[in-house]
């Protein structure tokens, strides 16, 4: 009975596999200094556990949200969930950061939800926290980039008005599987 009691004990301190945490993958590159600081995207990774998908967009010299213009600038990575299209985007806007996820439905973007995330100047990146619910997926479910499509995926923009700009851009070489 004590062997029982001990054994249980330890299997207790384990970390549970809902919350052992996500295992990033990097999923595409990009060379650093091809755009100007604060835009210039180098790398995407992502990882899930069985609740969320964390998406990180690596910036070569991102800088703090200061506020200012609105909504400017961006970084957004557009994947796919089986036959689903998503975006997911981080904002530099004039409150501070801002995350957003939307899903392609007949040919436009609708926005479905409002994530939390980081915006990180420090470590280089803006990480966005989907939930696997959101975007319809779970266990053993595929998450690609569009890029493996021969498309550019992952891009930094800069909304000016009616206008968007993209000074950089970069596409998704891998995929990930929830586990």
């Amino acid at each position: 009975m004590r062997k029982i009691l001990v054994l249980a004990l330890l299997l207790s301190l384990l970390p549970s596999p809902a919350n052992a945490g996500r295992r990033l993958e990097t999923l595409g590159k990009d060379a650093a200094g091809d755009s100007q600081p604060g835009l210039d995207l180098v790398w995407l990774s992502a990882g899930a556990d069985r609740q969320t998908l964390e998406i990180r967009l690596g910036i070569a010299g991102m800088t703090p949200v200061m506020g200012g213009y609105p909504a400017l600038p961006g970084i957004e990575w557009t994947f796919d969930v089986g036959p689903r299209t998503f975006l997911a985007e981080a904002v530099a806007d004039t409150s501070g950061p801002a995350f957003y996820l939307f899903e392609l439905k007949g040919g436009s973007f609708v926005q479905l939800a409002t994530p939390s995330g980081t915006y990180n100047p420090d470590d280089g990146y803006a990480s966005i926290l989907v939930p696997l619910s959101e975007i319809g997926a779970r266990r053993a479910s595929v998450i690609s980039g569009v890029g493996k499509k021969g498309t550019e995926d992952v891009d930094a923009h800069v909304h000016l008005g009616a206008t968007t700009h993209y000074p950089d851009r970069m596409a998704t070489t891998k995929d990930i599987v929830v586990p």
